[in-house]
């Protein structure tokens, strides 16, 4: 048994070493030296996502390597650390991606070969530099697999910890970002309805009037057709993917409805399928659900299948505080949230309802009164009525502002 004073700690033992407590640690734990491995705290995530804007200053990461186990290291123990190009391939194979490795001269470790000294556990952070200008095309994502290799010393390297993948996107500096004008509606446009329709563009006008516009090999939108008259009498619709539209009533208990729809836009039966939805102040459809927003920020899931039937077994409740975002919408596999001062966070969602780790994306994005997905790309109308196209890749930082 050996004695340690802590300094810090966590929960309990924090307490104690508040009070200038000795706590007796048993560190002759059975089998304690097969836990002594070298390996890569930063490889404990499949990647390392890392978005860096192309300017002229360079960027930093940490890498470093640990020696497990509850005991510090008995002498010094020698560690390389290489980049290994065959494990992109490998990655690529494995992940069904297509990932590219980083350019030659984009990167530099600061460090080939370190040291985790004798009574400690560390080599302490080591800087990744990154230099973008002239080396990363914008929103393009690069693989830059760094690994550890053990020299000398005591222990054994942990092959399954031993490489960290970091993902890397390149994104334009702030304020520089590209876009394209898709449409011209002026300022009597800034209230309509928009919802994209399989890359084409359905609005619903101040006359109640649906209009459906085609999308140009430019990814502008053309004239467009009428293909529905007095639909001001709902006050949100949805394209809920496939042959179908979701609308909620104006009135009443704001009931929804599901409306048949073909690919020209041309309306078949419709029916009733909720009753009450006044409740949510937002929806979004995802998939094969339907996700509620009351008025306390809670986030409800209704699966819904292709006649229009709830699952309402599968019904539950999957999220708080979603009222604090200003938009919400799909893309992908995830939810894309707009804060009210304009950061833009991704959100991945599984088909279950189980989200996964919130990823800033953005910021500047409170220059828009409504953005939404159209397949890969996002549109965004302006207070003037103006419909911009972002070529989208949540990889990558979209700082919209200087």
């Amino acid at each position: 048994m050996k004695k340690i004073k802590l300094a810090a700690s966590i929960g309990i033992l924090m307490m104690l070493a508040a009070c200038s407590k000795d706590v007796k640690v048993d560190l002759d734990l059975p089998k304690a030296e097969q836990l002594k491995k070298v390996y890569m705290p930063q490889a404990a995530n499949p990647v390392e996502v890392r978005s860096v804007s192309i300017v002229d200053k360079d960027t930093s990461f940490v890498y470093s390597a640990f020696l497990g186990g509850p005991k510090p290291a008995t002498g010094n123990i020698t560690v390389g650390f290489t980049v290994m190009p065959e494990k992109v391939t490998a990655y690529n194979q494995q992940n069904s991606t297509n990932y590219q490795l980083m350019p030659q001269g984009s990167y530099v470790l600061e460090a080939l070969t370190s040291v985790i000294p004798a009574g400690g556990q560390s080599t302490g952070r080591l800087n990744l530099s990154i230099k973008t200008k002239g080396f990363l095309n914008p929103f393009e994502t690069y693989l830059l697999p760094v690994t550890v290799t053990k020299q000398t010393g005591e222990g054994t390297l942990n092959e399954s910890l031993a490489t960290t993948y970091y993902l890397i996107a390149g994104s334009y500096a702030p304020g520089e970002v590209p876009r394209e004008k898709t449409l011209a509606l002026g300022t009597a446009g800034v209230g309509n309805i928009m919802l994209d329709f399989d890359g084409k563009l359905i609005i619903k006008n101040a006359d109640g009037n649906l209009l459906l516009y085609p999308v140009n090999v430019n990814g502008t939108f053309g004239t467009p057709a009428q293909i529905g008259v007095g639909w001001n009498i709902f006050n949100m619709i949805f394209y809920f993917g496939g042959d179908r539209l979701i609308a909620r009533w104006a009135s009443g208990g704001q009931d929804i409805s599901q409306y048949a729809i073909s690919k020209s836009g041309a309306f078949g039966g419709s029916k009733s399928i909720g009753q009450g939805w006044g409740i949510f102040t937002k929806i979004i459809p995802f998939k094969g659900l339907l996700l509620g927003v009351d008025g306390a920020g809670d986030m409800t899931m209704y699966p819904l299948d292709v006649a229009g039937n709830f699952d309402f077994g599968r019904i539950k409740k999957i999220g708080t505080k979603w009222n604090d975002y200003k938009q919400v919408f799909a893309y992908q596999n995830s939810l894309i949230a707009i804060e009210p001062g304009g950061d833009m966070y991704q959100i991945p969602l599984s088909d279950s309802g189980v989200f996964g780790s919130r990823r800033k994306v953005g910021n500047g994005w409170d220059m828009y009164v409504n953005v939404f997905a159209s397949g890969d790309d996002l549109l965004a109308l302006d207070s003037n009525g103006d419909l911009w196209r972002y070529r989208f890749n949540p990889i990558g930082f979209w700082p919209l502002k200087k």
